[in-house]
């Protein structure tokens, strides 16, 4: 029984019911509210024209309240109660015309690479239950404002304006790394393909843009687990960050990424009391690649853990060898990703990690952005704690740049902040800047928290922030990031 069948049988019921209940009841009822036999006869007149009038209101309502739940129906899917085609492609077709003479529009399709084997490895009912999940995630990750659509059964599409700021292929990315990350939470291996068109460069009306869209999907589903643009220029973008992801893996892999050493000195002495362990690429194509762009590269496709890991693993290495700690150097700290310190789980076996690791297990410190420990306090006091129990020390990087650095000096348990450079390298000119650093080393001094100012490089900001009583600075003018041997020679000098 089609839905149509069973709007009009559900109305008809409805009213048979009520009419019986009118013709069974109403005379009784009048009768017993009216005594007069003329009154009564009076209302009888008008009982059957009161009748008319109800029962066409009533099936007005009826009829206009099933017709909009039909018309839902048929526009949406019925399955992820997402748009269906015809609703995407009016809806498609109204937003063009409503746009702007300068705003333009982005049109995407996702397909699920060998769907069938999906269907035949986890069965058809679990197969459903993966398609609700992304259809759900997939409207949460679109672009605000988005019309999300199901067009076939493993393919969904949506579009949206967008704004000149907007890192297309960075977002396209994204939706990819999510549908990843669903299909592992279902136990399965799957990739998807995506075909992008982009108003009005591919197309000025819906099947303009569509059949661009569909030619752009037809390329990538040649490789599969792509993203092809229609525009040349963003797919050749889109090829090179995905080729950069797959050199960054090869090199964790292999241990091709190295790492350097910044040393950090007491102020009231001069004397050298740890390193900062920082990570180096060099690909073997284009070179030297800045940490600024492969790290937030690492971050997006789950690779920061590896990284640290290998961090890890390579200054213990080292360092041990060098004869430097304990003697010279008496603290290591490694970065840790925002991403991977907000991952209990992550942290955690990071954390067993280095304790294996004997040779720094003793004088590790954990260094982290101060945004990053902003986003949810409590989760990250309970982190730092867990940390600190296991025998490591924790630091906060760039400090002063957080909207609640006075929340974190109280809330949370850390050894150590980091003053950023923005700070120290204006406070030889600039005396907001020297109030600033003034005030964060009274605070941390009164929390009994080390200091360390970042980014010195001139001799005056090394003797101001000695008069300010900071107690350990690094930076150019005292040490450069080095290699391992640098260090040694550096530190005997």
């Amino acid at each position: 029984m089609n839905n149509s069948t069973t709007s009009a049988l559900r109305v008809a019921l409805i009213y048979v019911i009520f009419a019986a209940a009118w013709i069974l009841f109403s005379d009784s009822i009048v009768e017993a509210v009216f005594g007069d036999q003329d009154l009564i006869a009076e209302i009888q007149t008008y009982k059957g024209l009161a009748f008319v009038i109800i029962t066409a209101l009533m099936l007005f309502t009826l009829v206009l309240r099933n017709n909009y739940a039909l018309d839902r129906a048929n526009d949406t899917d019925a399955l992820t109660g997402l748009y269906n085609i015809n609703l995407f492609i009016r809806s498609l077709d109204l937003k063009i015309k409503e746009l702007k003479p300068n705003e333009r529009l982005v049109l995407g399709y996702l397909d699920i690479d060998d769907f069938r084997m999906i269907n035949e490895s986890i069965g058809f009912e679990r197969a459903d239950e993966l398609l609700k999940d992304l259809a759900l995630h997939f409207e949460q990750a679109t672009l605000h404002g988005s019309v999300v659509a199901r067009m076939q059964a493993d393919q969904f599409a949506s579009f949206n304006s967008f704004g000149e700021n907007l890192d297309m292929e960075a977002h396209v990315r994204g939706i990819q790394i999510i549908f990843d990350q669903r299909c592992r939470h279902f136990g399965i291996n799957a990739t998807c393909s995506l075909g992008i068109a982009l108003y009005p460069i591919d197309g000025r009306t819906p099947k303009e843009l569509m059949v661009a869209a569909t030619d752009a999907l037809g390329i990538a589903k040649e490789t599969k687990n792509a993203i092809q643009f229609h525009d040349k220029a963003m797919t050749e973008k889109a090829l090179q960050r995905r080729q950069m992801i797959i050199d960054l893996q090869k090199a964790i892999s292999s241990e091709q990424l190295t790492v350097v050493y910044q040393p950090k000195y007491t102020l009231s002495d001069q004397v050298a009391s740890g390193v900062e362990v920082l990570v180096r690429w060099n690909h073997g194509q284009h070179g030297f690649i800045s940490p600024d762009i492969f790290i937030p590269l690492a971050e997006e496709n789950g690779l920061s853990s590896a990284i640290s890991k290998l961090v890890v693993k390579k200054s213990s290495q080292e360092l041990g060898q060098s004869g430097l700690l304990g003697n010279k150097i008496k603290h290591v700290a490694v970065n840790v990703s925002a991403t991977e310190f907000n991952n209990a789980d992550k942290m955690y076996k990071l954390t067993q990690f280095i304790l294996t690791q004997s040779t720094l297990a003793t004088c590790m410190r954990i260094e982290i952005t101060e945004t990053a420990t902003l986003n949810d306090m409590k989760k990250s006091l309970s982190i730092i704690s867990n940390l600190q129990a296991s025998g490591l020390t924790f630091s906060v990087d760039d400090f002063g740049t957080g909207y609640t650095s006075l929340a974190m000096l109280k809330d949370l348990t850390v050894d150590e902040i980091k003053i950023d450079r923005s700070f120290v390298s204006e406070i030889e000119h600039d005396p907001r800047s020297r109030t600033i650093v003034n005030a964060i080393i009274a605070m941390a001094k009164s929390f009994n928290i080390n200091v360390v100012a970042e980014g010195v490089e001139t001799a005056e900001q090394l003797q101001a922030l000695k008069a300010m009583g900071c107690q350990e600075a690094q930076g150019y003018y005292l040490g450069r990031p080095m290699p391992i041997k640098d260090l040694v020679l550096h530190l005997q000098n």
